[in-house]
């Protein structure tokens, strides 16, 4: 297959790789990928390794393995196997396990690149499903020819072939893909045929609307760059300063800098109208990323990221400025935590929201998780911040305990 060889050479796909691993289900894209890497090894300056997973959802999957290990073990390929033991299948779970899988491999193999057999079809599969399931139009570009992946880079060389091309002579085929329960089958099956009968380069037409957006977002991207607003933080005044529809894309390309973060459409929608507000704000859009505006910046911040509080608490003044006084009454439970929904704090004569207290005092994020200081559920005082009219009171009072506390700051446990 010249015109393979002489499009993995013009793009130089394998120029700075020399240890190449191929994604093998066994089906006919990936079979006929791997002939040709084989074939061609020589004059790419490659050496080809394999890796499958086997999923165990049909009948046949170990004896395909079986096979696949067979042909490897003939060629003096080195095969990699996986295997799904989760007890619930979905295509989802399936993609990580199968990634994750193979970013392992890439490292135990040395390999820099990681090919997969993803064509033209799969292409307009992938733009019609993102469509279909409201995905943000930057996404309507399709799948990428390259991406930085585990070690080193992900390669799709197929993406301009039919699959009509693809011409390996053993390969499995996978009979669930006949069936409609997925929407990438229904689309295959079903919807793409149904428009290709209205316009036969119906497939040509969406690849042409892909590449148009893709230079589109081209335009766009190389805007956002001229401003250099794209930083850890973005400066929230000068990022109103912008068009509303420049705010739009310029929040677009920060949340890029966070590939493993799923942001919807609702939240994204959220976030715009967090930052037009004044107030600061910080909360969780993920199981791992907070989103968190203080008085000039906005940013996004994995969890781990935020320092953790400690306290140092002393009954004998240890004659040192740093630490905060607190007067407590003689008798009863001491308490420890950090604020909670509906807290209130008895200051300046009124008892006070400590959430309006807050944003009264234009207190920083940070500090409003500093820990609070109560006996039976009254707060004497907020570390590091201030103490109660309760704790005031009680100052020249000899029936009284006194604590001297102050935040220490633990290192993170992971920054990256």
């Amino acid at each position: 297959m010249n015109e393979f060889l002489k499009l993995v050479q013009k793009k130089e796909f394998f120029k700075h790789h020399k240890r190449v691993l191929i994604a093998l289900s066994g089906g006919k894209d990936s079979m006929t990928l791997f002939n040709w890497l084989y074939r061609y090894k020589k004059e790419l300056k490659i050496e080809v390794f394999a890796a499958h997973v086997n999923y165990g959802l049909r009948d046949i999957a170990d004896w395909e393995e079986k096979k696949l290990r067979q042909k490897m073990q003939a060629l003096g390929v080195d095969l990699e196997v996986a295997h799904y033991t989760e007890e619930h299948f979905s295509e989802e779970a399936g993609r990580i396990m199968r990634y994750n899988f193979f970013k392992k491999v890439m490292e135990d193999k040395k390999c820099t690149a990681l090919v997969t057999a993803h064509h033209k079809g799969d292409q307009v599969e992938t733009i019609l499903m993102r469509q279909i399931t409201g995905r943000r139009l930057r996404h309507l570009t399709g799948i990428p020819e390259r991406q930085v992946f585990g070690p080193g880079e992900l390669i799709r060389p197929l993406l301009t072939f039919d699959k009509t091309a693809l011409d390996a002579e053993e390969y499995f085929e996978d009979m669930t893909n006949a069936g409609n329960d997925y929407l990438r089958n229904r689309l295959r099956n079903q919807y793409i045929p149904a428009l290709t009968s209205e316009n036969p380069k119906f497939s040509d037409a969406v690849l042409d609307m892909s590449k148009e957006i893709s230079l589109a977002f081209s335009v766009i991207k190389e805007k956002v760059v001229d401003l250099g607003i794209i930083q850890d933080e973005i400066e929230t005044q000068f990022f109103l300063q912008q068009s509303k529809a420049l705010q739009y894309f310029i929040l677009q390309e920060y949340l890029e800098k966070f590939p493993d973060l799923q942001v919807s459409k609702p939240q994204f929608e959220e976030l715009l109208w967090i930052i037009e507000r004044p107030q600061q704000y910080r909360s969780e859009i993920s199981k791992d990323y907070l989103f968190v505006k203080n008085e000039k910046n906005f940013m996004i911040r994995p969890k781990v990221s935020f320092k953790e509080k400690e306290l140092d608490i002393r009954e004998e003044d240890p004659k040192d400025s740093s630490f905060m006084r607190v007067d407590i009454p003689l008798t009863g439970e001491i308490k420890i935590r950090q604020r909670q929904p509906g807290d209130y704090i008895f200051i300046n004569g009124h008892h006070k929201k400590l959430r309006k207290f807050f944003i009264d005092q234009h207190v920083a994020l940070d500090k409003r998780e500093n820990f609070l200081i109560l006996v039976e559920d009254n707060i004497y005082a907020i570390t590091d911040l201030t103490v109660s009219d309760l704790s005031k009171a009680l100052k020249n009072d000899k029936m009284k305990r006194t604590l001297w506390v102050k935040p220490i700051i633990r290192e993170d446990i992971d920054d990256a």
